[in-house]
């Protein structure tokens, strides 16, 4: 048995399984190295008026590439043809494209709302974000091509890249610039991560051959496809939206800068651990599509293969964030946001229940089910905002936290009974 895993383990690295870790510890390495020393020296009403902004950002932003991303992941991690996979990149990039216009309009008119209500800061700040969707979905449409293409090694070596960048352009431009340092550093990581993967591609003649390409999507094809990715972008939304919906009630509610940027800190560490959880979907999900769509005996035994791992890794990670609560918080934010250890211990039980609630997103995901996900997250963010104005008012910020928890627990059970009833009736 010992020597069965060791093999598998051996395996997984040959494939890149650490080479994807190790990118995404190095930018959380990075990430935190950038809260010292940036977060501390800023003034708290200044970094909450960046957060509020970031967080209206965050709400269009979850439509760049209109699910295009998620499309290429399952329609060419499946077994078929080149051509066809070739096609599917090139539809998906022109459709991903043309949604973002939408999206960088929509900054663009949050921006005019709050320059109207009188936040000339935060209205700043979101036209500086303007075009950051196109920059964005480069990034994330070259690296999903990579994924797909099992190239996780220049993958992880991007991803490195962009903390690298993004780590030396904080510390450098927030000097410079203050606030609007975050915004320039973000342009010009994610700049050096999309010359880094289309070189990568370019080496391969990518676009010359998905230009050339003589297969062609059939309407029904692309039909299928643009559902499926639309789909996907408004289950994102609903999903994300949990955690934004937290900031957005605390700034309505309470409207207090400070509080904002409590939150946020609180929120942070356990956020960042998410690469966790999300390294290990980023390099099983391929596999997950391709055993689902082979049969129901091989997708079923992956699936049990990244849960074993992903309770021990994420199991390992909750508890050292419980236990060293105070003392993560002094270090990385210092003594003026130790207030915030309670909010923190909250988050890091939502980081766990998250981790469950994501395998089993994922395979329903992988089952092609994603209306089934759709509806769960739809009907999560409507108890979220419930909670937050029930919670808020009378908790403050640890109120919008066990909001936060409380969705987590009931997507997660919602997620595991439909999985079970699943592979249960179809038995």
């Amino acid at each position: 048995m010992i020597k069965k895993n060791w093999e598998k383990l051996r395996q997984f690295a040959q494939e890149g399984l650490f080479h994807i870790f190790g990118s995404r510890v190095i930018s959380q390495v990075g990430a935190l190295i950038s809260s010292m020393v940036v977060i501390r020296f800023l003034e708290k009403v200044e970094y909450g008026y960046y957060v509020s902004a970031n967080n209206l950002y965050s709400y269009p932003a979850i439509f760049v590439g209109l699910g295009m991303n998620n499309a290429i992941m399952q329609f060419c991690c499946e077994r078929g043809s080149e051509g066809r996979r070739n096609a599917i990149f090139r539809h998906a990039f022109f459709r991903g494209n043309t949604a973002n216009i939408l999206v960088s309009l929509a900054i663009a008119g949050l921006a005019i709302w709050k320059f109207q209500t009188g936040k000339a800061k935060v209205a700043f700040y979101l036209l500086l974000m303007c075009t950051l969707p196109f920059f964005s979905f480069a990034d994330t449409y070259s690296q999903t091509v990579l994924r797909v293409k099992l190239k996780n090694k220049v993958f992880s070596y991007a991803n490195i890249a962009f903390s690298v960048v993004l780590l030396v352009g904080n510390l450098i431009l927030t000097q410079i610039f203050d606030v609007p340092g975050l915004i320039y550093s973000k342009y010009l990581a994610i700049f050096v991560s999309v010359a880094f993967c289309m070189t990568a591609l370019q080496k391969e003649r990518f676009f010359s051959v998905i230009r050339e390409n003589e297969d062609r999507l059939g309407r029904e094809e692309k039909r299928q496809i643009n559902s499926y990715a639309f789909v996907c972008s408004i289950t994102n939304f609903a999903s994300v939206v949990l955690t934004l919906l937290d900031v957005t009630c605390l700034d309505i509610v309470l409207e207090d800068p400070t509080v904002l940027a409590d939150y946020h800190v609180a929120a942070a560490i356990p956020a960042a651990c998410v690469f966790v959880p999300s390294s290990l979907m980023v390099f099983f999900y391929p596999k997950l599509v391709d055993a689902m769509s082979s049969s129901k005996k091989e997708g079923v035994a992956q699936a049990m293969q990244i849960a074993k791992i992903s309770a021990l890794v994420n199991g390992f990670v909750f508890l050292c964030l419980m236990v060293f609560a105070p003392l993560i918080i002094w270090i990385i934010y210092g003594e003026k946001y130790l207030n915030v250890v309670p909010m923190f211990r909250v988050l890091s039980l939502n980081y766990l229940v998250y981790c469950v609630s994501d395998i089993m997103g994922n395979m329903i995901a992988a089952l092609k089910r994603v209306k089934i996900n759709l509806l769960i997250a739809v009907f999560s963010g409507l108890l979220n905002v419930c909670l937050n104005l029930l919670l808020i008012p009378r908790l403050g910020g640890i109120g919008a936290a066990f909001a936060t928890l409380t969705v987590s627990v009931t997507v997660a059970v919602l997620d595991f009974v439909y999985v079970m009833h699943h592979f249960v009736k179809d038995k």
